[in-house]
């Protein structure tokens, strides 16, 4: 695991350590569709169409969550990973991301809500590795389902995976929406 990945995960676990004691865990996934596009001229645009969301499209799929009683603050960790070893040749793609999300009128059935994370994403190869930040916020809506048990979220999503120049990967931008589940722990 990369040191910066490493060091992200363990500034998460302490900084939910004590809210834990009293908050609210949840677990969830997301489904992706997005649009994926480079800071080079003329280079043209991906569309990625992911279940669960995928680190191919740049974009981690599991998330693990800590907040308040209703959710209202939520501090997130969403996570990806593909790993192919074939024939001696390996490749590795990690997706790590920190957030925080703020749902407006928590009590509600369907609320608002804003996000905001920043990450890492690793690419590693036999020869090169590489890890680099990545930024995003989004806005969206949550719909609770029957008992308090989850909640269902829709998100217009935006992020940012700055170059690469290790691998000679330019800066991409990401403007996706997801859909996910959240199961209330």
């Amino acid at each position: 695991m990369p040191k910066d990945l490493a060091r992200l995960l363990a500034v998460f676990a302490l900084s939910t350590a004590a809210p834990a004691l009293g908050g609210s865990w949840s677990l969830g996934s997301h489904l992706s569709i997005a649009s994926i596009w480079s800071d080079v001229h003329n280079c043209g645009t991906s569309t990625v169409l992911a279940w669960p969301a995928s680190t191919f499209g740049y974009q981690p799929a599991l998330r693990v969550a800590v907040g308040d009683s209703q959710h209202r603050h939520e501090l997130q960790v969403d996570s990806g990973l593909f790993l192919i070893d074939e024939a001696g040749s390996t490749l590795s793609l990690i997706a790590a991301a920190a957030g925080y999300q703020h749902t407006f009128a928590a009590s509600w059935r369907n609320a608002p809500f804003a996000a905001a994370r920043i990450g890492l994403f690793h690419e590693g190869g036999e020869r090169r590795a590489s890890t680099v930040r990545s930024y995003g916020a989004g806005v969206g809506l949550r719909h609770l389902v029957r008992e308090g048990h989850g909640a269902l979220r829709a998100e217009l999503h935006v992020d940012h995976l700055v170059s690469d120049s290790e691998i000679g990967r330019p800066a991409l931008t990401t403007l996706g929406l997801r859909l996910g589940f959240d199961l209330w722990l």
